[in-house]
C-alpha cells in the first residue's frame, strides 16, 4: 500500500491511496510527496534492478546521466589554435630591451640571408646540386654567426629569485659526496683483502726454519726458556737419538722410543704440544722417535719422567720440563715461556664460555673455585693446562676442558706477542 502525504505553508494534510497523487485544489504553496511502502521484498527487487541499471563508472552521475557535456566534447581543436600561435611569435615586444632586440634579431636575419644567396650564387656557377645546398648552408651560418658578433643583444636585469634557482654544478657536488661515501663504506674490505699474508707459490709452500733449542744463541734463564719439554721412563741408559713428531696445539700422545704396549686397543699419533705451522728438519728424518741430540744406541726413552723421551719431566722431548721440545718448560721449542710482570703484560681472554656442572657436584650441591696453570702461547691459544687447586666431584675435568676453548689477546713483551704461563680461578657456583 502506499500513502500520500500533502504538506503545505501552514499545515499538512494526508490521504490514503494506491501509491497514487491525491488531487488537491491547494494553491501552489502546497508539496506533493509520494512515500513507497510496499512489500518489503518488493521493494528489495526494485533496489536491486535500480543498482543494476545503474552504470559502474568513476565519473560524477552528472556526466553520464546526459545532465552537463563532457570537457573532452567541448574542446576546441587543435587547427583552430595555430593562428593564435603564429600570432604570438609574430608579436613584437613591447618593453625596451625586448624592442632592442628584436631589431637586433631582424639584422641577424639580414645577414644569414646574405649569406645564403651568395652561397646559392657561388654553388650555382659549379652547376651541382650538392654543392649549391652545401654553400647555401654554410652562407646561412657564416652570415647568422657575423650578425651575432656585429649586432649583439642587450641582457635583461638578473631575476630577483637567481640566489634560490638550483646551481647547475649541484649535480657534481651531489655526485662527489656519493662517491666519497661509497669509498668509505668498499675501502676498509680493499684494505683487509691488500693485507692478507701471501701465499707462497709452487710446491714448496712452507719453509723450514730451524730454531732448535739446543743451538748456543739461545740460552735459558729464569724468565725465558730454552725450549719447552722432555720426559722419560726411567730407564738407566741414555735417550736414543731419532725423529721427532709434527706439533699440536691438543698433545693425545707422547712420543716414545720404546712402547711399552706395543698392541693397543686405542692408538693415537704421537704430536709434541706446540704451534701446529712449526716446522723443523728433524722430522723429515726417516728413524724412529727419539731425542736429535741423544746417543747411538739401543732404543731407550731416558732417566726422566712422564712418558716422553729425555731426562726432563713431561711428555716432551729433551731435558726440560712440559710436552714441547728442548730444555726449557712449556710447550713448544726455541723460545720458552715468559711470566707476567716487568716489560711482558698479561693476557687478556677475548673468549671465556663458563664450564658445565658434573652431575655428581650437581647432586651434591657442591661448589667453589678451581685454581689452574695454563700457559697462552703468542697465538692466545692455551696449552700445557695444569690443576693447581682441584675441587673434586669431576669439577677440575670440567674446568679444564673448557679452559682449553678460551681464546686470549696474547701477553706482548716489547711490541711482539710472548706465550706466557698464567694461573686462572674457575668458580663453579649453584646460586
Amino acid at each position: 500500500m502506499g500513502s500520500t502525504k500533502v504538506q503545505g505553508e501552514t499545515g499538512q494534510t494526508e490521504a490514503g491511496g494506491n501509491g497514487r497523487p491525491v488531487s488537491s485544489s491547494a494553491s501552489s504553496g502546497y508539496q506533493i510527496t509520494i512515500v513507497d511502502s510496499t512489500f518489503p521484498l518488493v521493494s528489495l527487487v526494485r533496489q536491486i534492478r535500480a543498482a543494476w541499471r545503474d552504470p559502474k563508472v568513476t565519473v560524477p552521475p552528472e556526466y553520464y546521466k546526459g545532465e552537463v557535456a563532457l570537457p573532452i566534447t567541448e574542446m576546441r581543436p587543435w587547427f583552430r589554435d595555430l593562428p593564435a600561435i603564429f600570432h604570438a611569435l609574430l608579436e613584437k615586444p613591447t618593453d625596451e630591451i625586448g624592442i632592442y632586440n628584436h631589431r637586433q634579431e631582424k639584422w641577424h636575419l639580414l645577414l644569414a640571408g646574405i649569406g645564403t644567396v651568395l652561397g646559392i650564387v657561388g654553388g650555382w656557377l659549379t652547376r651541382e646540386w650538392a654543392l649549391i645546398i652545401l654553400l647555401a648552408a654554410g652562407g646561412y651560418a657564416v652570415g647568422k654567426l657575423a650578425g651575432i658578433f656585429i649586432f649583439k643583444k642587450k641582457e635583461y636585469p638578473p631575476d630577483v629569485f637567481r640566489d634560490y634557482e638550483q646551481e647547475p654544478a649541484s649535480w657534481v657536488n651531489s655526485l662527489l659526496v656519493h662517491a666519497l661515501m661509497v669509498t668509505a663504506l668498499v675501502l676498509p674490505f680493499i684494505i683487509s683483502k691488500w693485507m692478507q699474508p701471501v701465499q707462497a707459490k709452487g710446491p714448496n709452500k712452507e719453509v723450514s726454519v730451524d730454531i732448535s733449542p739446543y743451538l748456543p744463541e739461545l740460552t735459558a734463564s729464569s724468565k725465558k726458556a730454552g725450549g719447552g719439554g722432555g720426559g722419560g721412563d726411567r730407564s738407566p741408559t741414555p735417550a736414543s737419538k731419532g725423529a721427532i713428531p709434527k706439533f699440536s696445539k691438543v698433545q693425545f700422545a707422547p712420543p716414545m722410543a720404546v712402547i711399552p704396549n706395543p698392541a693397543p686397543k686405542l692408538t693415537a699419533d704421537p704430536t709434541l704440544l706446540g704451534p701446529p705451522e712449526m716446522k723443523l728438519p728433524e722430522m723429515a728424518q726417516n728413524v724412529p722417535w727419539g731425542d736429535p741430540h741423544g746417543v747411538n744406541g739401543p732404543a731407550s726413552n731416558g732417566p726422566g719422567t712422564g712418558g716422553g723421551i729425555g731426562s726432563g719431566t713431561g711428555t716432551g722431548i729433551g731435558s726440560g720440563n712440559g710436552g714441547g721440545l728442548g730444555p726449557g718448560e712449556g710447550g713448544g721449542t726455541g723460545g720458552g715461556v715468559y711470566s707476567v710482570g716487568g716489560n711482558v703484560s698479561a693476557p687478556i681472554a677475548i673468549f671465556k664460555p663458563e664450564p658445565p656442572y658434573s652431575e655428581e657436584a650437581r647432586k651434591a650441591k657442591w661448589q667453589g673455585t678451581v685454581v689452574l696453570w695454563i700457559i697462552v702461547d703468542a697465538q692466545g691459544n692455551v696449552s700445557d693446562v695444569r690443576v693447581a687447586r682441584p675441587l673434586g666431584l669431576g669439577l677440575d675435568e670440567k674446568a679444564v676442558e673448557t679452559v682449553k676453548t678460551w681464546k686470549f689477546k696474547p701477553a706482548m713483551r716489547g711490541g711482539s706477542p710472548v706465550a706466557v704461563r698464567v694461573s686462572v680461578e674457575v668458580t663453579f657456583r649453584l646460586f
